[in-house]
């Protein structure tokens, strides 16, 4: 995957974030907050994930230059 395209997944995943933040503000019923809830999970695993792709490489390079 290209440097671009993972910058572009990363906006758009923290972009959900932020909606599901927003909504989690205000009145949901239980079901609604369930559903919301994991939405958001879902989506903070998935930068998280995405992050991972990219960081890795980049302590492995910093690790060798101390």
């Amino acid at each position: 995957m290209t440097l671009r395209m993972e910058t572009v997944k990363q906006f758009a995943h923290r972009a959900n974030i932020e909606r599901y933040r927003k909504i989690l503000a205000t009145y949901l019923t239980a079901e609604e907050r369930r559903f919301v809830e994991g939405r958001l999970a879902e989506e903070q695993l998935a930068l998280q994930q995405l992050a991972w792709k990219v960081a890795p490489k980049a302590q492995s390079t910093q690790s060798y230059n101390h």
